[in-house]
């Protein structure tokens, strides 16, 4: 072997091992996964299937590796309604947001750089925190999921506030129902698409507050609460969740005195007892809290009167059957809501409406045809029949046209500039034809219309240009006038 060949061996092998140890010094360890929290000596407060649980996205402390640009994605809820899917901010080491939810399955994506990491079904839990825990070294990139008790089972002095992002941030109304333009919306806690506790339920009409429930419970076959509606409404009985109205046989009492009894159309009177605030009293159909239909009135004073369509009264007309205690059946007789002597006055009445009747429609029938003829004679003689003076659209310019088919006319308009006002005023003469005017313009003055300055004289060419007349609106060269 020549000298040196060894020294050269073992130079390279020195310098071998100088990297190898060089490369395991800067290697650090895979991250070690999140710790599970230490058990706490404190019992647990015990969780309400009402509560809500969380979601904790939480980045790796280490500054090593893939440190920045993390994102967590939840796309929806497995059967809870109202979930308001979100993406969060991008995240780096050591940053944590969480997000109180309703306890539910939820999808669930992971994202750096927009690149998608990890997408599964993560189990949200009533009092349980549940980690997303994005945990990266310098090889190695993975997601975690763990669960840990809400930090305020163990002491209820932790204001968890301050970091958690509230539940009407992820969580919208549910719909619980629409119809005859009521809707109601349900606020409150959820348990896997099940509601759960007391919340509160907004009622609207036509868009329009209508009334709220607070502590409502919608459980079971009815939505049950503290309800106040903004009409100052009354309702002894509550609302049927499967048939979509109020108790039948429920009383609504209106702060003016009247009430009704019976059946209703959600939350409106159908059919059955109307007591009216002056005391007469409507047994049959009912619309708007008034009679409609058929039915029977009884008046406050005694007596009833049958009536075959409840909304003429109070002003029914017409031949009825009444009746009471005292009074045997029989025909009555009414106009305008006035009781009668007997069918002849009623027969005077109306023999007096249908006159007058006719002779309104005679009247209008003549107006008609007047308003036709000259609506034809003027589209018969067109501009030939134009006089009058006559302003354009903007009211800065007035003609004159002092007689029909020839005759002399003059011009005036006013116009603006900076902060003073000008007047431009030419005299003319004209022959008409039904669909032409054929002017002849004098000298036409420019002046100061506050001071009246002459500024400038001119002549205007003079010429024909098409026009047409319906009796009011004269256009000129397609310029629009009216008297």
């Amino acid at each position: 072997m020549k000298p040196g060949v060894t020294m050269i061996r073992t130079m390279t092998v020195g310098i071998l091992a100088i990297g190898l140890a060089a490369c395991q010094t800067v290697t650090p360890s895979p991250s070690a996964p999140a710790p599970s929290p230490v058990p706490s000596q404190t019992p647990l407060a015990p969780a309400n299937v009402s509560d809500p649980g969380s979601i904790a996205f939480r980045i790796n402390p280490s500054g090593n590796g893939a440190y920045y640009g993390w994102q967590m994605q939840i796309v929806k809820a497995a059967r809870n309604k109202g979930f308001k899917p979100f993406t969060t901010e991008q995240l780096s080491a050591g940053q944590m947001k969480e997000y109180t939810l309703w306890p539910d399955s939820y999808q669930v994506r992971v994202y750096r750089l927009g690149e998608l990491k990890s997408e599964s079904w993560v189990d949200v839990l009533p009092g349980e925190v549940t980690v997303v825990y994005a945990d990266y070294g310098l090889f190695s990139e993975d997601v975690k999921i763990s669960r840990e008790p809400d930090p305020a089972r163990i002491d209820p002095n932790i204001d968890t506030t301050i970091w958690r992002i509230p539940i009407s941030t992820t969580y919208g109304p549910e719909t619980l129902f629409t119809d005859d333009g009521y809707q109601a919306e349900y606020t409150g806690p959820k348990n896997n698409g099940n509601p759960v506790g007391t919340g509160t339920v907004e009622i609207t009409r036509n868009g329009q507050p209508f009334a709220e429930i607070d502590n409502a419970d919608i459980t079971g076959d009815k939505i049950t609460g503290d309800i106040e509606y903004a009409d100052g409404r009354v309702v002894d009985g509550d609302y049927l969740s499967d048939s979509h109205q109020i108790e039948p046989g429920s009383t609504t009492k209106w702060p003016d005195g009247t009430s009704f009894t019976g059946t209703y159309r959600v939350f409106d009177p159908l059919e059955g007892e109307l007591r009216m605030a002056d005391g007469n009293v409507w047994q049959g159909p009912v619309r708007e809290r008034k009679p409609s239909g058929q039915g029977r009135l009884t008046w406050w004073e005694g007596g009833w009167m049958e009536l075959p369509e409840g909304l003429a009264f109070p002003n029914q007309t017409g031949e009825f059957v009444c009746g009471g205690e005292t009074v045997p059946a029989g025909e009555c007789y009414y106009y305008g809501g006035e009781k009668l002597s007997g069918p002849d006055e009623l027969a005077t009445l109306i023999e007096r409406d249908r006159q007058l009747a006719a002779k309104a429609a005679e009247a209008a029938a003549q107006k008609a045809a007047t308003e036709a003829t000259q609506q034809q004679v003027a589209a018969q003689g067109g501009c030939r029949n134009a006089s009058g003076t006559f302003r354009d659209n903007t009211g800065n310019s007035t003609l004159q046209l002092d007689s029909p088919g020839q005759g002399s006319g003059n011009f005036v308009s006013y116009t603006y500039g900076s902060a003073q006002k000008y007047r431009f005023e030419i005299g003319f003469t004209y022959v008409t034809t039904p669909d032409s005017i054929s002017v002849t313009y004098g000298n036409g003055t420019y002046s100061d219309a506050a001071t009246g300055q002459v500024l400038q004289r001119m002549s205007v060419p003079s010429g024909t240009v098409p026009c047409r007349f319906d009796g009011n609106l004269l256009v000129m060269d397609g310029v629009e006038y009216r008297q």
